[in-house]
């Protein structure tokens, strides 16, 4: 088999340089914050010029917003599809946006970037209410889908929809906060506390409370 043409491996190269951009945006985010992140820094660690950075991101904050979008975007849209065509018990389907969540904290560096937006929101709005728009009301509205959809089947007891999404995301949000910022302790153990999680919030929404 021949060797792609020169022009092959150029264009290859271009279609692949927005994604080693943010792979190395993300390495150098998680290690210095946003503030102190330099697009420099970025270039040299996507092994291009600075200038080949502003050919794909306007701006530092861009490139910043692409990176959670290209971690998160994937995860919601599986959870919507099976949404919108599943006809399975409701409980099941809450078991499976829980478990997209779990894959979210425990799977990417978007934990890392959370309490970067967290610590740093007060100086720079943009990114905050990038990702309250984005991600936070995205993954709200898909939580309160499947508890609304439980409840008009029966599956659910009748609760306050947007209390009980909160009820679910706080703890996880905390939980992985915690794990950031203390490290690896046993008390923090990932796996016991989506185990333990999923579990009280089965109960919590069991149209039997015994059950």
């Amino acid at each position: 088999m021949s060797a792609p043409a020169p022009e092959q491996k150029f264009q290859r190269r271009k279609e692949e340089r927005p994604a080693e951009i943010m792979a190395a945006g993300l390495k150098i985010f998680a290690e210095k914050g946003f503030a102190a992140a330099r697009l420099e820094e970025v270039a040299e660690a996507a092994g291009v010029s600075k200038a080949t950075i502003y050919l794909y991101f306007e701006s530092k904050t861009e490139l910043f917003t692409a990176i959670v979008k290209d971690i998160a975007t994937p995860r919601f849209d599986d959870i919507e599809q099976l949404i919108d065509g599943y006809d399975g018990p409701s409980g099941d389907l809450l078991a499976f946006a829980i478990g997209k969540l779990r894959d979210i904290v425990m799977g990417t560096e978007l934990p890392a970037l959370v309490k970067i937006i967290l610590s740093e929101s007060a100086n720079f709005p943009e990114i905050r209410t990038f990702y309250r728009d984005h991600i936070i009301l995205r993954g709200f509205g898909n939580l309160a889908r499947v508890i609304e959809r439980g409840i008009e089947r029966g599956e659910f007891r009748d609760c306050n929809v947007d209390a009980a999404v909160q009820e679910i995301i706080f703890p996880i949000l905390m939980n992985t906060l915690a794990r950031n910022t203390f490290g690896d302790l046993p008390q923090l153990d990932p796996d016991g506390f989506f185990t333990a999680h999923a579990e009280f919030v089965a109960r919590g929404l069991a149209t039997d409370r015994e059950a």
